[in-house]
């Protein structure tokens, strides 16, 4: 008999009554929208995850170049918890960009580039005494790695400048949760080899005396995108020489609109080299724009 008379209470009251059980409104996708025949189509892109082409002008100490690009994007695990572990990977792979024409073609391209970050919710560092003391760590910790960077610049002779590898470990504190939001900087270690025009190979490598700083920034909807990277430090060459360089990249990327779900980024982008440019090691400036197609990039 009380459960009879509790269900007929429940039944009597009225909508918004204190005693009503309130219904959740819908949840809707932000990045999905629908027209009015019912179609649906996305609205934010990952530019971080696609095959990218590309085509633009580019202005190296004041030559116009006309510029083509090309690569494969790739994120992983971007949103994968273990234990309070968060990582952000992103993976650059076979990105070429090439000048053709016959004032200063040129051809670069690395094989891999890859950034690790692991972000714990409490970092912390763990001193391993009698009695083990933790100290808290604000930071997140990086890992990038890049293999395989290759520069042909045809208007310098038969020569190649290679970067076989480098390795950084870098200290985030920003420690975003999103991923789209990163700064990172702390040394690398690397090493290259020049073929120079007349035969003569160098190599060089700096261990643990350049430093590296990397930094971008994302919206949610990925229409906006802004790069920063630079690199700097002393380089030991095998027959006995040292030397300084460093160079920054930095870039600025919109979306213009989307065809077929398929987005064209406008990018804004500009480098400096000091003494670190072509085999004669040349201190030069590029500035530039180029239109960016990065296809399978809806979220």
């Amino acid at each position: 008999m009380l459960s009879l008379g509790l269900a007929t209470l429940l039944f009597a009251l009225p909508p918004g009554s204190p005693g009503e059980v309130a219904s959740l409104p819908p949840q809707t996708d932000t990045c999905v929208m629908e027209t009015e025949a019912g179609d649906r189509f996305p609205t934010c892109f990952d530019p971080g995850n696609a095959l990218l082409l590309g085509t633009g002008l580019q202005v190296r100490d004041g030559v116009a170049l006309p510029t083509l690009q090309a690569g494969i994007l790739l994120r992983t695990e971007r949103n994968s918890r273990s234990k309070g572990t968060l990582w952000f990977n992103t993976h650059r792979i076979l990105v070429t960009e090439a000048t053709p024409g016959n004032v200063r073609r040129g051809l670069s391209t690395t094989l891999y580039e890859g950034l690790y970050r692991r972000h714990l919710e409490e970092g912390f560092i763990l001193i391993p005494t009698s009695r083990p003391i933790r100290v808290p760590f604000p930071f997140d910790v990086t890992v990038a790695v890049r293999a395989g960077a290759l520069e042909r610049r045809v208007w310098e002779g038969r020569g190649l400048t290679v970067e076989t590898g480098r390795a950084a470990l870098l200290l985030d504190p920003v420690r975003s949760v999103s991923g789209r939001l990163w700064l990172g900087f702390g040394p690398s270690v690397s090493h290259s080899l020049r073929r120079l025009a007349d035969g003569t190979l160098e190599q060089e490598v700096s261990p643990f005396t350049s430093g590296v700083l990397e930094t971008g920034y994302e919206t949610a909807d990925g229409w906006w995108t802004v790069r920063a990277s630079a690199l700097a430090g002393w380089i030991n060459r095998f027959d006995g020489g040292r030397r300084f360089r460093a160079r920054a990249d930095a870039s600025v990327e919109r979306i213009l609109f989307a065809l077929n779900d398929q987005p064209l980024w406008l990018q804004l982008y500009g480098t400096y080299a000091y003494k670190d440019a072509g085999l004669g090691l040349e201190t030069e400036w590029t500035a530039g724009a180029r239109l960016l197609v990065r296809t399978f990039s809806a979220l």
